[in-house]
C-alpha cells in the first residue's frame, strides 16, 4: 500500500498505526556502538519527511506521535508534524522503538555483526530463519512489539518513528513479506502498518512512502 491507501483506510473509519522508518540520514560509522544515535537527518531527509506529513495533513486532528529516542527518529516525527501543520506536537520517546528493541537479545553481539560490514547479510539470515546471534526470536519479538505499540496507540492515526530492521522483521513475522532483498528493503519513510477496523480486526501491510 501507499499513503493514498492509508488515507482511504482512515476515511473509511479505520485506525492506522504506521511504524515509520526515519527519513534519510548520513552514513553510520560501523565503529559506532550506538548505531548512529546522534546522527541528524540530511536536508533531503527533513524535506521528504515534511512532504510525507503534508500528504496526511487532513488527519492532523487525529494523529498521535511516538518516536525512538535516536536523533534521526525524533527529527523525523517533528518534520512529519510540521508537514501536517501540527503546532507543538507531543512526541514521547521510548527506546523500545530504538536500541532497546524487542528484537535484540544481546545488543553488543549485534554490534559485533554490524562492525564487519556484513550487517544486512546477518539481518536477511535472521528474517529467513527467525533467529540469529544477538537477536530474539522473531515471532516472540514481533508479538511483544505489537502489544507494546497498541497499548500506547490511542488516536486514529499513529506515526511511530523507528528503524528499518524492526519494520522488516515485523512484516516478515506477520507474513506480509515472504523475503527481502537489498532492492526491496525498507526505504526511508516506509512503514509497517497495522490497520484496525471498528470491530477490532487487525490487518497488516507494508506502506511505501513512494509508490
Amino acid at each position: 500500500m501507499n499513503l493514498e491507501d492509508v488515507r482511504k483506510e482512515l476515511k473509511q473509519g479505520n485506525r492506522v498505526l504506521l511504524m515509520v522508518r526515519h527519513a534519510e540520514r548520513p552514513h553510520i560509522d560501523h565503529e559506532d556502538p550506538t548505531f548512529g544515535a546522534a546522527l541528524p537527518l540530511t536536508e533531503n531527509g527533513e524535506r521528504a519527511a515534511e512532504e510525507y506529513g503534508a500528504r496526511l495533513r487532513e488527519f492532523a486532528d487525529v494523529v498521535q506521535f511516538y518516536a525512538s529516542p535516536l536523533r534521526r527518529t525524533v527529527m523525523t516525527a517533528e518534520a512529519i508534524a510540521r508537514g501536517m501543520g501540527v503546532a507543538s506536537p507531543d512526541i514521547p520517546t521510548d527506546d523500545k522503538l530504538g536500541n532497546d528493541t524487542f528484537y535484540f537479545s544481546d545488543q553488543p553481539a549485534v554490534f559485533n555483526l554490524f562492525r564487519d560490514g556484513s550487517f544486512y547479510k546477518h539481518v536477511f539470515d535472521y528474517l529467513r530463519d527467525g533467529h540469529q546471534i544477538g537477536f530474539a526470536d522473531i515471532h516472540a519479538a514481533s508479538d511483544a512489539l505489537e502489544e507494546w505499540v497498541l497499548e500506547r496507540f490511542t488516536g486514529q492515526l499513529g506515526i511511530f518513528t523507528t528503524h528499518d530492521l524492526y519494520n522488516g522483521a515485523y512484516l516478515k513475522a506477520r507474513g506480509v513479506v515472504e523475503s527481502f532483498t537489498i532492492e526491496t528493503w525498507i526505504q526511508f519513510l516506509d512503514a509497517a502498518a497495522i490497520i484496525i477496523s471498528p470491530d477490532g480486526h487487525r490487518r497488516y501491510a507494508l506502506a511505501r512512502a513512494n509508490p
